[in-house]
């Protein structure tokens, strides 16, 4: 599977965050003795290295949805909020193909490899040069606090893949879990792909791919306090889904279904969510229109997974792009739709802000109504000119 390359990532990053992540209920169990533990970890940062620190102060208001984004003409990470005020903003670029949760991940214009985080209140922290070198463009790591990520997979020398809890302030590393490679790397890419995390922050949820001949996807969630592994595998439906998405509770999958051509569509695929804790698959396609997946992550589910909302290239390939939304145990619909995916205001970024309403990058910043597809422009002071890449 190719790359993401950083164009894409200020484009869209592809998967939604909770509005306001807790902190670990507690902290992951510190690395063994056996554990990784590079010297370098312990290197301090130059004293002649930029600093994030925030130009604007962060603000004690911590109410509601965060916007991160790109903004000036030096291209800055800025942090603001729906109402317009700034949270921060940051002298650094942004990690791309990154999975936000509780922080996001910048790094030095000046190419020196240093990295922070930078939380929802716009603090920062500085993060180890040891877990700097792990978290690169192809790592895409899913970013848990300000001081812990999970890598979905780190090839061995036999190029298996062993899915790793990084403590961002030391570089010290754990293993989490480790599955061979297999033979379709090639269509679904590595065999371990990390999906998303509990809103406890104790269970992260891998995608496996497995069988040689046969292939079997999975859902494999990994409990970051016992280290107790449990496996669902997936429906005949999603068998060849190469981007899933799953809920914050734990509880639902959602993936769309190829169900071939017609003489109107160049490609049928059916969104299709299933229950972990029955196994019922429902499809919940209705009247949205076919989509196919152009820039991860093209499905993600509400912050209280009530909704679930995907879009992409109309007919899975098409210059027009379209928004798609249903309720769990509804049906879909188009909300949104752009003609030209290379006008300078179509749609560039959808992200949920909250249980009912997404904010997309569309001739401007909007809130959307994730039902009623109504939309509320944002355009006070710096978001309405940001370049949106997440919500925290």
């Amino acid at each position: 599977m190719s790359k993401i390359r950083l164009a894409f990532a200020i484009i869209g990053l592809a998967f939604a965050s909770a509005c306001q992540p807790p902190q670990l209920g507690a902290a992951p169990p510190n690395p063994s003795a056996a554990s990784a533990s590079p010297s370098a970890a312990s290197a301090s940062p130059s004293a002649a290295s930029a600093s994030p620190s925030a130009a604007v102060s962060p603000t004690p208001n911590t109410n509601g949805p965060v916007l991160v984004g790109l903004a000036g003409i030096n291209a800055d990470v800025t942090l603001v909020r729906v109402d317009g005020s700034v949270v921060a903003t940051l002298p650094n670029t942004l990690i791309p193909d990154q999975r936000p949760i509780g922080a996001y991940l910048v790094a030095a214009k000046s190419g020196s490899g240093e990295q922070w985080t930078v939380d929802r209140a716009g603090a920062t922290k500085q993060v180890a040069p040891a877990a700097a070198r792990l978290l690169t463009a192809g790592s895409n790591p899913l970013i848990l606090t300000a001081t812990a990520a999970v890598i979905g997979c780190q090839s061995s020398t036999n190029a298996d893949c062993t899915a790793t809890l990084v403590d961002l302030g030391t570089g010290s590393v754990r293993n989490l879990l480790t599955v061979p490679i297999t033979a379709s790397e090639m269509r679904y890419g590595a065999s371990l792909q990390v999906l998303n995390v509990s809103s406890d922050l104790q269970t992260v949820w891998f995608r496996q791919v497995s069988g040689a001949t046969t292939v079997k996807l999975a859902i494999v969630g990994v409990d970051l306090q016992t280290g107790k592994v449990t496996t669902h595998d997936l429906t005949s439906a999603l068998s060849d889904e190469q981007d899933l998405a799953i809920s914050r509770d734990g509880k639902w999958v959602g993936g769309q279904e190829d169900a071939g051509t017609n003489s109107s569509n160049l490609a049928i695929r059916h969104l299709h969510v299933v229950s972990l804790e029955t196994g019922v698959d429902r499809d919940v396609q209705g009247t949205a229109a076919y989509v196919g997946g152009q820039i991860k992550p093209t499905i993600a589910f509400s912050p209280d997974a009530s909704r679930i909302e995907w879009r992409g290239g109309l007919n899975n390939g098409s210059l027009d792009w379209r928004v798609n939304t249903s309720p769990i145990a509804g049906t879909g619909k188009t909300i949104l739709g752009s003609d030209n995916a290379h006008d300078a205001n179509s749609i560039r970024a959808v992200f949920w802000l909250d249980a009912s309403h997404i904010v997309v990058q569309f001739n401007g910043l909007s809130s959307v109504d994730a039902d009623a597809g109504t939309s509320t422009p944002i355009a006070n002071g710096p978001a309405g000119s940001l370049i949106l890449l997440g919500v925290l």
